[in-house]
């Protein structure tokens, strides 16, 4: 299924940007316009399947499930023949890619995760949500009061202009992905906190002090090898799309995250 991509930037250094269910690229718009990160780094982002202006699935059940997503985002870096890479991740983007990394031929040099929603046996991730906005909208036709319930929990000060384009790219997505992915979600057998405790790669890991869609310190007793600077890094006056509330400390800590482990 094609893969719609926005990218900016020459060098051979790389920075992914996966956004979370229900959204699209258009997420990442201040990190992809920022003017050090350009000048540093080549900037990608894609539209994952069935959302935006990429590809819709004819086996949704197949490629809708999180094993499936996370397949074909895989395959997707895997085609890039990139070397040095950092994957960003974003809401349930940190679950895709938690479960696309042993399926890559060459991993990245270190991940940033900001609003994780990752799990394991002990923290399934239903336990992880403050609230499910999802489990109001992982459907095919939901009420616009639903919608706009959902779109203002992901910011810290939602206007109608965010509002409106989160609801667009609600509608951007295909209707059959929301119901598929719902139910993997619900279902949450994935194990991806364990994964990431051991791994040799750095993690840098970011949330909004106002976070208002998964608990807000829920990984602070977790222990992970290669947590970058020892800390989760809690931002003021942000929600769950820290990248949108606070784009500069964002793209600032993304910066020095970036420098430090492509430039080893």
């Amino acid at each position: 299924m094609p893969i719609f991509t926005r990218s900016t930037g020459e060098s051979d250094k790389a920075i992914i940007f996966i956004h979370g269910g229900l959204q699209q690229s258009d997420i990442w718009d201040e990190q992809l316009k920022d003017e050090l990160l350009q000048e540093q780094f080549r900037l990608i982002a894609p539209d994952l399947p069935g959302h935006g202006r990429s590809g819709r699935s004819t086996a949704p059940e197949r490629d809708y499930s999180i094993a499936g997503m996370a397949r074909q985002l895989a395959d997707y870096i895997n085609a890039s023949t990139l070397e040095n890479y950092v994957l960003v991740g974003i809401s349930s983007g940190t679950n895709l890619i938690s479960e696309a990394l042993p399926l890559l031929s060459q991993p990245p040099k270190g991940l940033f995760f900001a609003g994780a929603a990752i799990g394991n046996h002990d923290t399934p991730w239903a336990s992880v949500l403050l609230s499910s906005p999802y489990e109001q909208v992982l459907t095919e036709t939901p009420s616009d009061a639903a919608l706009t319930a959902y779109s203002k929990k992901l910011v810290y000060r939602p206007t109608d202009q965010f509002i409106a384009g989160c609801k667009q790219y609600y509608y951007d997505t295909d209707p059959v992905f929301r119901t598929t992915f719902g139910r993997y979600m619900r279902a949450d057998g994935a194990n991806h906190i364990d994964g990431l405790q051991h791994s040799e790669l750095p993690l840098c890991l970011v949330m909004g002090q106002q976070e208002n869609v998964v608990r807000l310190n829920y990984l602070d007793g977790v222990s992970f090898k290669r947590k970058w600077k020892d800390t989760i890094f809690k931002v003021p006056a942000a929600g769950h799309l820290v990248n949108y509330d606070q784009p500069q400390i964002f793209n600032h800590l993304l910066w020095q995250f970036a420098e430090e482990v492509l430039n080893k």
